[in-house]
């Protein structure tokens, strides 16, 4: 084959993709970009007055993205931002040449923060929490129950949790420190005065839990508080 025809067919299998190349280029020439990082500092200087409480922030909800419009007198107006409990939107009109091309909406959510109990360090499952397991710290809030250290203490995990990790009480179980059927201890505390009696848990319980028992001696069933293991006070004095 010569060489004239070996170029020839080269310049016909390309031509196509230049010229498709060559609009492109003609295209992206009559555009212009706006950038999301400039259409996002319009919207932060509109919301930068909204007042959403001492326990909230307002922050982005996502990135905004570039924008390609016409070639032509850009001008951006920013409207009033549309506020909810839970979301703001700034609207921001973008025309060209004096004619309105499409409105974006910039959004954000209200985060709200509340204390409550965290892990203070790295937990495996099934850790028995302690004081020590446990400390509050002011976090976003996530719908959940928000709790203190105290009632979660002698309480069981059922999953791992990192430290600093939001600890729900729905996430815990009860330690059962007393089951039901099982012998116990009953201390009755009336004044100066403490006895102890043999009794039987009518259920079961974990640490500071109010339990039924039953006194097989004097065939009466009282309540008492879990103290310890098979252990359970009552006090007189408190039901007075």
């Amino acid at each position: 084959m010569k060489r004239s025809t070996i170029v020839l067919a080269v310049l016909a299998v390309f031509a196509p993709m230049w010229c498709g190349l060559g609009v492109a280029r003609a295209q992206i020439a009559g555009t212009q970009r706006v950038s999301g990082t400039r259409l996002a500092a319009l919207a932060n200087r509109a919301v930068h007055g909204i007042r959403v409480g001492s326990d909230a922030t307002i922050v982005p909800a996502f990135t905004v993205a570039d924008q390609l419009l016409q070639s032509g007198k850009l001008s951006l107006v920013v409207g009033s931002a549309l506020v909810n409990p839970s979301y703001i939107n700034v609207p921001i009109e973008l025309d060209v040449n004096g004619h309105f091309v499409r409105t974006i909406f910039v959004g954000y959510r209200v985060q709200r923060w509340v204390d409550t109990a965290v892990a203070a360090r790295d937990l495996v499952p099934g850790t028995l929490l302690s004081a020590r397991d446990l400390r509050v710290a002011r976090v976003p809030f996530d719908g959940q129950q928000v709790n203190g250290t105290r009632v979660l203490v002698g309480r069981r995990i059922l999953s791992a949790f990192r430290a600093g990790q939001p600890v729900a009480i729905e996430a815990t179980q009860i330690n059962q420190i007393v089951k039901p059927g099982a012998s116990v201890v009953l201390i009755v505390h009336d004044g100066g005065v403490s006895v102890v009696a043999d009794v039987v848990a009518r259920n079961g319980g974990g640490l500071g839990d109010q339990i039924s028992v039953f006194n097989p001696q004097t065939n009466k069933t009282l309540s008492g508080t879990i103290v310890g293991p098979d252990r359970v006070e009552l006090n007189l004095g408190d039901a007075q």
